[in-house]
């Protein structure tokens, strides 16, 4: 059996293509996934999720409880998502000076294979991937410019990959977790 990706993963991948078309990228990288979860956090989900959706109650309770799973690791993390986020597009920059073309962006390389990490996270836990997974895969690739921009402002990136471990599984299968993370790191 493969994961699916949850409805709110699909919203966070959604915002994860707007961050990246802000800073003129052509793909959605590592770094914009982690941007979209960290902009989801403040924004009225409500809003996000068309009236129009036969089955809306069941993506907007879903995509509430999720985004709140989200906002707990962030708090209890002492991070300011806005805050954060902010530091981020300006480590980031702009990596173009062109102007994007309309239509879907596509994931990286290094962008599927943060998913990869999460769908095996998801497989861990109910075959669902959801935007805690993506979160904890996001944190476990390389990246030095969000480090240095976590780390000036302060944040404790390890109790935030712990905080968000501690989520996901909620407390539940600590060996699991740990041959998850063995097997998920990228070179």
């Amino acid at each position: 059996m493969t994961s699916r990706h949850s409805d709110s993963l699909v919203l966070v991948w959604q915002v994860a293509g707007i961050e990246a078309r802000h800073l003129l990228c052509s793909e959605i990288e590592p770094h914009h996934l982690f941007l979209g979860l960290c902009k989801v956090v403040d924004v009225e989900i409500p809003d996000l999720v068309s009236k129009a959706l036969p089955n809306r109650n069941d993506v907007l309770e879903e995509c509430l409880r999720e985004i709140r799973r989200l906002r707990n690791v962030f708090k209890v993390s002492g991070i300011d998502a806005k805050i954060l986020r902010r530091r981020l597009r300006t480590s980031y920059g702009k990596d173009s000076l062109e102007a994007i073309e309309a239509g879907p962006l596509h994931r990286s390389e290094r962008a599927r294979k943060v998913f990869l990490i999460a769908e095996r996270f998801g497989d861990l836990t109910n075959f669902v991937v959801f935007p805690i997974h993506l979160l904890h895969a996001v944190l476990s690739v390389d990246d030095t410019k969000r480090d240095s921009a976590m780390a000036g402002l302060g944040v404790d990136k390890e109790a935030l990959v712990r905080h968000a471990k501690a989520e996901m599984f909620n407390g539940d299968n600590v060996d699991a977790v740990r041959r998850a993370a063995q097997k998920t790191k990228l070179n």
